[in-house]
């Protein structure tokens, strides 16, 4: 499934919080992000300079991010009409690009198998202790197989297939003209992280046409490590790799929860669906997104949980304003696999709903812009049923953001208003020393040989099978 594995965090061994790295590794894999600074904008909170830094880890790769301690825009030290008229100079000497990252998802069923394992052979969605990193493969390919007959029938469900590459071109599509109706004129494409057409082909594709200043716009609302942060991680090492590309201007936005657009276009939709209800004021509105490991949030530093609740504060606020004070609660769904996830959980707290007297229940699909099978097959068919079983008597559910006008306006004036901060990605670390690489050699190899016999136990256990069965 598109995200039904995602983020497993599988660590059989070492808790990563204590697990120590060779430094010529973490050189080697230091990474260097372009961010701009953001101008606050109040959604009803208290307005706060950014403050701190979260210290994000993979694998041995420490990068720090900017998170924001409240609600703000993406806009630089410079309001909206400023950074237009900033674009425009930027547009008439560059050619402009906008590559949208998203997850990706198989488009049959003889694609589900080998898009797990892309999924599964990902370091950030099963994060491996160092001496079992080569292990990666292995473990991708035998999860992938398990797990593929399961998955299958998710996707029949549905039938027989992921929509979202056909979303996703349709909303790549949408902003284009939407730029071009604000005079920007940009070519925008399509990268998925697991499936066709994958990142690498986009980037070969943004070298081809020569683009000279990019905006890279991942399709996740909220930052996290498994999402956004592995799809950055895949750019920066393929700009690093290619002279040509190391030198093109690169704006990331890594998250847009925040923004005025899109915390109004999730209330329209809200406020709609309330509307289908016999008695508005009595429903619960039910947000629902997708889940990660509390280890990434305590033991990495990721910000997703924190900017969660913000987001959902963000709307909350914005429909109290509209008059709409109905009760809501936030959970999070598609956990798998034997550690512990974010918590509340999506299908406990249906249950708990249903026997505490909720009739009339809402499901807002929070973290998800498109339809996919974590919208169509696991809350429409799913939780759905577990609702209703529980006590729940009328059910409705918000459609995802998809090609709302008001969100993909939204979406292209945060590109008019990143174009201006974007810096060509760099590596001050790349070079190393023969000697520093070599300085842990002997202990990899140590590592290697006793983890790999620990390793073959761990997986031949029938507990461990049965883990990876139930993923």
């Amino acid at each position: 499934m598109e995200a039904t594995a995602l983020s497993s965090g599988f660590n059989p061994l070492i808790k990563r919080k204590d697990h120590r790295f060779p430094r010529s590794y973490a050189q080697r894999k230091s990474l260097s992000l372009i961010q701009f600074d953001s101008k606050e904008r109040s959604f009803g909170l208290k307005n706060s300079k950014l403050e701190g830094s979260i210290a994000i880890t993979r694998r041995g790769l420490s990068f720090k991010t900017n998170v924001f301690e409240q609600a703000h825009s993406v806009t630089g030290d410079c309001s909206f009409d400023e950074a237009r008229d900033k674009t425009r100079s930027l547009v008439a000497e560059d050619k402009i690009g906008v590559l949208l990252l998203n997850l990706g998802g198989p488009e049959t069923l003889n694609d589900v198998q080998p898009f797990l394992y892309n999924l599964f052979a990902d370091p950030d969605i099963i994060r491996l202790p160092r001496p079992f990193q080569f292990l990666q493969g292995t473990i991708a390919k035998f999860i992938s197989v398990v797990r593929a007959p399961k998955s299958k029938e998710g996707y029949a469900a549905i039938g027989g297939g992921s929509p979202l590459r056909k979303i996703t071109d349709e909303q790549a599509d949408a902003i284009r003209m939407a730029l071009q109706a604000k005079n920007v004129a940009a070519n925008v494409y399509v990268g998925m992280r697991y499936w066709y057409p994958f990142t690498e082909e986009a980037v070969q594709q943004i070298k081809k046409d020569k683009i000279t200043r990019l905006v890279v716009l991942p399709l996740y609302p909220q930052y996290s490590i498994s999402t956004t942060g592995s799809s950055i991680r895949v750019l920066q090492d393929l700009f690093r790799k290619d002279p040509y590309l190391a030198g093109v201007p690169v704006a990331i936005i890594q998250s847009w929860y925040q923004r005025r657009g899109y915390v109004n276009s999730m209330a329209d939709l809200i406020e709609k669906e309330l509307q289908t209800f016999s008695d508005p004021k009595e429903v619960m509105i039910f947000f629902s997104a997708h889940g990660v490991p509390v280890s990434y949030v305590e033991n990495a530093g990721d910000p997703y949980q924190k900017q969660m609740e913000e987001c959902i504060d963000l709307i909350m606020e914005e429909l109290k304003a509209r008059g709409v004070l109905n009760d809501h609660k936030l959970a999070y769904q598609s956990r798998v696999g034997p550690v512990q996830w974010l918590k509340p959980y999506t299908d406990e707290v249906l249950v708990d709903l249903g026997k505490s007297g909720v009739k009339s229940l809402l499901a807002v699909p929070v973290s998800f812009v498109s339809e996919h099978i974590e919208t169509l097959e696991e809350i429409d068919m799913e939780y759905r049923e577990l609702a209703l079983e529980s006590g729940v008597e009328n059910w409705g559910r918000v459609p995802a953001l998809g090609l709302t006008p008001s969100f993909i306006t939204d979406l292209a004036d945060s590109v008019i208003e990143s174009l201006p901060s974007a810096e060509a990605m760099s590596n001050p670390n790349a070079v190393l020393s023969e000697d520093s690489e070599s300085s842990d050699a002997f202990s990899y190899i140590v590592k290697m040989f006793f983890g790999s016999i620990l390793a073959f136990v761990l997986l031949l256990s029938p507990k461990m099978f049965h883990a990876f069965r139930n993923l």
